[in-house]
């Protein structure tokens, strides 16, 4: 994995702002069809951010809770979601007895992770007969995406392939930490064509935005503005605009117990 680590309690002021700009129904709907309409028992969401996804799934249980190690993160969340237990905790060491969930997901919080494979043997042994784990996320390996965020800062497509597993050796992992099989399949596809002035006003290039620009350091963040100000400049004087693509896939991993 990556050695750049995020600094959460920093950006959770603006980080979600991301939900403003894209829907993200597609990761919606696979979480909705994941926790079934059978209400579990017990659901717990690892690295829940500031609250976004406990807030979808607090009615289809009556024990929600979500780990976060993000002090920043977690005062959100408990304003979002007042009605989830929430508690100061790393994926590696999940404070619940052993067979007491039955629901356990990650949404683009797996590659912040210290130690992907030792999250997988917790999410198992946490998990009841028939329970089951979802991970939410990039795969920069399967080099299906256009973004914007890569073509002007591209020591982020590097670091992500360091960050981010391809599905293929998720399932691997999945199937040595014990699950009795695993799937995966696209979730979501997310498009915008945005000029790159609105981007800027918008506060999108900003390090707050995505953890992509937040690892970067103060002379590459700064060097990837200045290719977005020279491109845009470029297009100006031509009588046109810089347009911003984004258009990414989001993989949804499920591993199962028995």
């Amino acid at each position: 994995m990556s050695g750049r680590v995020v600094d959460y309690d920093s950006v959770a002021d603006g980080f979600d702002r991301r939900y403003a700009l894209h829907t993200y129904s597609g990761v919606r709907e696979t979480l909705l069809d994941f926790v079934g309409s059978e209400k579990p028992a017990a659901i717990l969401e690892v690295g829940c951010g500031t609250g976004h996804w406990l807030d979808a799934v607090i009615g289809l249980s009556p024990f929600v809770a979500g780990v976060e190690p993000s002090f920043g993160m977690l005062s959100r969340a408990r304003d979002a979601v007042p009605g989830a237990r929430l508690v100061r905790a790393r994926a590696e060491t999940l404070p619940w007895r052993d067979a007491s969930l039955d629901r356990v997901f990650c949404v683009n919080a797996l590659h912040h992770f210290a130690d992907r494979e030792r999250f997988f043997a917790e999410a198992r042994r946490v998990l009841r007969p028939g329970g089951g784990l979802l991970t939410i996320g990039k795969d920069p390996h399967a080099e299906r995406d256009e973004w914007w965020v890569y073509d002007y800062f591209p020591e982020t497509l590097k670091i992500d392939r360091a960050r981010f597993a391809a599905v293929r050796t998720l399932r691997g992992e999945l199937s040595r930490a014990g699950f009795a099989w695993a799937e995966s399949s696209e979730a979501d596809r997310i498009e915008a064509l945005m000029p790159a002035g609105e981007a800027f006003a918008g506060g999108m290039v900003d390090r707050k935005y995505t953890s992509q620009l937040t690892v970067l350091t103060d002379e590459e963040f700064k060097a990837g503005v200045e290719r977005l100000r020279t491109a845009g400049a470029g297009r100006a004087r031509d009588g046109g605009t810089l347009d911003l693509i984004t258009d990414f896939r989001l993989y949804a991993t499920v591993g199962w117990t028995t």
